[in-house]
C-alpha cells in the first residue's frame, strides 16, 4: 500500500465500518424503527364503469398495521381492502361521476403510532362528453362506449331544405345520446318511404379502455347509391374496429333529391352552386369532428375519411374540393368506381335534367317556385325521384374541378387506401347458379356491349374466356365486377400514385363466407369486406339476404388483421406493422396490391390487360 493521502482516506473508512460492526456484536440495543408515515402522494382518478385499483403505501413503524377511513367518503362502488401490512388497496368499479372527492385515511402500527393523509380524487365518465353544442350522454356496450344521434347540423327542413347545413342549436343539460337519430328519407326495403329530414347526426364509438393519448379518428360515410342506406345498420351499428386504437365516427347525409337536386333558382340563391348538398353535409360532419373530437379522446390532426360504394365515389370529389381541404389526413375508398370527366355531371346539365321534378311536384306555375318545392311533402318528393342516379356535380363552389383529372395531375393530397372485392357483381344480381352455357354468356355480353361499337363484345369475350374460370357464370361475374368496380378502383389508384406523391395502397378482397351456403355462393360480393373491416361478423347481409352468421376462427382472424391494417393506416398513413403480412405500396409499374383472405398475399398486375380495355368503356 502506498503512503499517499488517498490511502489514508481508504483506511479510515475501513476502520469506521469495522468499529460499527463490532459495536453491534457487543450487544448494543437495536436501532429504533423509522417513524410511521404514508408515502403515496396522490391517488389516481377513476372512471365510471371501469375497474379501479389503487395501492396506498406506508413505511416505518412496527407491524401489524391497521388502516381506516377517518374523514370523507370514497366514491360509490369502491371499497377499502385493508391489510395488516404497510399497504391499503382501494378497488372496485366507480358507479357515478364526481368532480371532487376528499377523504382521509390513517394507518396505526402495533405500538400505537399513527399517520394520516388526505387525498382528493375525481371520477369522470366515458359516457358523458362536452361538445360545442352541449353535453351528450352515451352508453357502455361491452368493450365500447357508444354515442349515437348527435346533431352536427340543424335539421335541413322548411326553408333550410336545399341549403348548405348550418350549425345545430345548443342545448342545456345533458342530451341523451344512447340511440340513433333518424335515417334520412328514402325508399325502404319493402317499398315504403322511411326516414325524416331531421337526420344530420353523427355516431361516435370509442374503446372503453382507450389509454392516455389522443387516438386517430376514422369518419365513415355509408354507401347505398346516394339514395338509400344509413349508418345505423350492421356492420356499422356497434363496430369492434373502435377497439383497435382508433375512434370510429359514422355520419348521416341527405340522400336522393334532397341531397343532389339542382335548379337555377337554387344556384342563384347559393352563389352559383346547387346539387351537392350531400357533399356539404359530409364536409359539415368532418368540420364537426375537427371541433369536437378531442372531447371523445380523438386527434383532429389524424382524421381518415372513408366510405364504400357510392360514398367512396363522393370521397373522390371531397379529395379535390376546396371546401374539404384541411379536414382530413388520409382517405380510404372501398368498392367504388371512378369519378371521371364525362360521367360527373355538370351543373348546367343537372339543372336541365332536374327541371322535370319541378313539374312533378306541382310547382312549375307557382308564384314562388322555391317556396313551393320546399313545402312539398317528403314522401311525395322521394316518390318523385324515381330511378334518377345521384352523385356529385361539377359546380363552382364544392366540386369546381374534375376529380380524376386533378388526381392524375397532382396525386392525392393525402395517403390513399382503396380496393375492391373479386366478385362485386354478385351483390348486384349476378349469380353463380343456375349454370349458364357458353352461348348464353356470349349472348349476354353482346347484348350489353354491342352498343359501344363493333368488336367491343368480342374483345371482352377474348379477355374473359370461359376456360379461365371454374364455371361460365364466374366469367360473366368477372366481366361485370371488373367493368363496374375493380377496374375503376385501379383507375383511381393509377391516377393518384407516383413518385413524390402520398402513398397509395390497393387491396383485393377474395374471401368467401364459410359457414352459410347462400353467402358462400355469392363469393366475395359487393359490401362483403365491410363486415371484416368493422369487425361485425355476427349479422351479414347482401341486398335482401340477411343472415345471422357464426364466423369461423379463421374469419375472426381475417377480420382482426383487416381492422389492424385499417387502424394503422389511420394512425400514420401506412397499413403495415409488426407481425403483419407486408402490404406493398401501389405503383404504376408493378401495380402491387394485397389479397385479403386467410392468406394475406401480395401480388402484381391484377387483371391488368382486362382493365386496360374495359375501364374506359361507358358506364351505365
Amino acid at each position: 500500500m502506498g503512503s499517499g493521502k488517498a490511502d489514508r482516506v481508504k483506511l479510515s473508512v475501513l476502520t469506521v465500518s469495522f468499529s460499527i460492526v463490532m459495536a453491534g456484536c457487543a450487544g448494543g440495543s437495536a436501532p429504533a424503527p423509522a417513524p410511521l408515515m404514508i408515502v403515496t402522494a396522490a391517488v389516481a382518478d377513476g372512471t365510471v364503469g371501469i375497474a379501479y385499483n389503487q395501492t396506498i403505501e406506508a413505511t416505518g413503524g412496527s407491524g401489524p398495521f391497521t388502516w381506516s377511513l377517518v374523514a370523507g367518503t370514497i366514491p360509490a362502488g369502491l371499497r377499502l381492502d385493508p391489510t395488516s401490512t404497510e399497504s391499503l388497496v382501494i378497488s372496485g368499479t366507480p358507479l357515478g361521476p364526481d368532480t371532487s372527492i376528499n377523504f382521509t385515511v390513517t394507518v396505526t402500527d402495533a405500538k400505537g403510532s399513527s399517520a394520516a393523509k388526505q387525498y382528493t380524487m375525481k371520477v369522470t365518465t366515458l359516457t358523458v362528453a362536452q361538445t360545442a353544442s352541449g353535453q351528450v350522454q352515451g352508453v357502455v356496450e361491452g368493450d365500447l362506449v357508444a354515442f349515437r344521434g348527435i346533431p352536427f347540423a340543424a335539421p335541413p327542413t322548411g326553408n333550410l331544405r336545399w341549403k348548405p347545413p348550418t350549425l345545430p342549436a345548443a342545448w342545456q343539460g345533458i342530451r341523451d345520446a344512447t340511440s340513433f337519430g333518424n335515417v334520412c328519407p328514402q325508399v325502404g326495403t319493402s317499398g315504403q318511404i322511411v326516414g325524416d329530414e331531421d337526420c344530420l347526426t353523427v355516431n361516435v364509438f370509442e374503446s372503453k379502455s382507450p389509454g392516455n393519448s389522443q387516438q386517430p379518428v376514422m369518419v365513415y360515410f355509408h354507401g347505398g347509391g346516394n339514395d338509400v342506406g344509413s349508418a345505423h345498420e350492421p356492420p356499422l351499428d356497434s363496430p369492434p374496429l373502435a377497439t383497435h386504437g382508433v375512434i370510429v365516427v359514422t355520419a348521416q347525409y341527405r340522400l336522393g333529391l334532397l341531397g343532389f337536386f339542382a335548379n337555377p333558382l337554387l344556384t342563384a340563391e347559393g352563389g352559383g352552386s346547387s346539387g351537392n348538398y350531400a357533399l356539404l353535409d359530409q364536409i359539415a360532419a368532418l368540420e364537426w369532428v375537427q371541433k369536437n373530437i378531442k372531447a371523445f379522446g380523438g386527434d383532429p390532426d389524424r382524421v381518415t375519411m372513408f366510405g364504400e360504394s357510392a360514398s367512396g365515389y363522393d370521397l373522390q370529389a371531397l379529395l379535390v374540393s376546396p371546401r374539404a381541404q384541411g379536414l382530413f389526413a388520409r382517405a380510404a375508398m372501398e368498392s367504388s368506381n371512378a369519378v371521371k370527366g364525362g360521367r360527373l355531371t355538370s351543373l348546367a346539365t343537372l339543372e336541365t335534367q332536374d327541371a322535370v321534378f319541378v313539374s312533378l311536384l306541382g310547382c312549375k306555375t307557382a308564384s314562388d317556385v322555391l317556396a313551393c318545392l320546399r313545402a312539398a311533402p317528403t314522401e311525395t318528393l322521394v316518390n318523385a325521384q324515381g330511378t334518377r342516379a345521384f352523385g356529385p356535380a361539377i359546380e363552382p363552389l364544392v366540386v369546381p374541378v374534375d376529380p380524376i383529372t386533378v388526381l392524375q395531375q397532382q396525386g392525392s393530397p393525402v395517403p390513399l387506401l382503396l380496393g375492391s372485392n373479386r366478385e362485386e357483381s354478385t351483390g348486384f344480381g349476378d349469380h353463380t347458379t343456375p349454370l349458364i352455357t357458353s352461348s348464353a354468356y356470349s349472348t349476354a355480353i353482346h347484348q350489353q356491349f354491342d352498343t359501344f361499337g363493333s368488336g367491343v363484345a368480342d374483345q371482352i369475350l377474348a379477355l374473359y374466356p370461359v376456360s379461365d374460370y371454374d364455371t361460365v357464370n364466374y366469367a360473366l361475374i368477372a366481366v361485370h365486377s371488373d367493368y363496374k368496380i375493380s377496374c375503376q378502383a385501379r383507375k383511381v389508384a393509377l391516377a393518384a400514385s407516383g413518385s413524390q406523391r402520398p402513398p397509395v395502397w390497393r387491396f383485393l378482397f377474395t374471401h368467401r363466407f364459410e359457414n352459410n351456403s347462400s353467402l358462400n355462393a355469392l363469393a366475395a360480393f359487393h359490401t362483403a369486406e365491410l363486415f371484416f373491416v368493422f369487425g361485425n361478423l355476427q349479422f351479414v347481409s347482401s341486398g335482401n339476404l340477411p343472415v345471422n352468421y357464426a364466423p369461423s376462427a379463421a374469419e375472426q382472424a381475417i377480420s382482426n388483421q383487416m381492422m389492424e391494417y385499417w387502424a394503422r393506416f389511420a394512425m400514420n398513413g401506412n397499413p403495415n406493422g409488426t407481425g403483419a403480412s407486408n402490404w406493398p405500396q401501389f405503383g404504376a409499374t408493378d401495380e402491387e396490391l394485397l389479397q385479403l383472405d386467410e392468406a394475406m398475399i401480395s401480388f402484381s398486375g391484377y387483371h391488368k390487360s382486362q382493365c386496360n380495355y374495359v375501364a374506359d368503356l361507358p358506364l351505365p
